[in-house]
């Protein structure tokens, strides 16, 4: 395959439709064996689309797009971690959602180095993140990264209960 060349830009009101099509897309794919399909039938790309324009609108979240060939294939969340226990020294990632169709392209991990760098050039010294507990396959990719879990879960209700782990990490 040869090498795509991927843009990392900050997203726009216009993209919204992309960003929700992307996230109910990846949630559907991601989570099919952890979240029960009664809950994840309920996500619709217009669902998703809705939410981030109005967070967006209101100015809650920063989200950056890649862009591939002109396509929007993916996207990273980042802000000021929203956890009561951690203090100002550190970021969050919010979330960093990929099409299922790119993944295992190097895709992700650009986003990934892109928000690391942001939120750094930011003035953060360390960054957080939740993952879902049987989510092997991004707990892999974070770990890669250097985040580890740092003993802090939390219960989540979608339609049965799973659980979240907190990852950290050193900028």
């Amino acid at each position: 395959m040869k090498h795509m060349s991927i843009a990392v830009r900050k997203a726009e009101i216009e993209d919204c439709r992309d960003l929700g099509r992307i996230h109910s897309e990846s949630w559907k794919a991601a989570y099919k064996e952890i979240i029960p399909d009664s809950f994840l039938d309920k996500i619709t790309a217009e669902s998703r689309e809705k939410r981030f324009a109005d967070a967006m609108s209101r100015g809650n979240e920063r989200n950056f797009v890649a862009i591939r060939e002109n396509e929007v294939v993916g996207f990273i969340c980042l802000g000021k971690s929203r956890d009561d226990d951690l203090d100002d020294t550190f970021g969050e990632i919010w979330g960093i959602y990929l099409h299922p169709v790119y993944w295992k392209q190097g895709i992700g991990s650009r986003l990934m180095q892109f928000g690391l760098a942001c939120l750094k050039d930011e003035g953060y010294e360390r960054v957080s993140l939740w993952v879902l507990e049987k989510n092997e396959r991004a707990r892999r990719f974070y770990e890669k990264f250097g985040f580890r879990f740092d003993g802090t879960r939390k219960e989540l209700d979608f339609d049965g209960i799973v659980y979240e782990i907190r990852y950290v990490r050193d900028l």
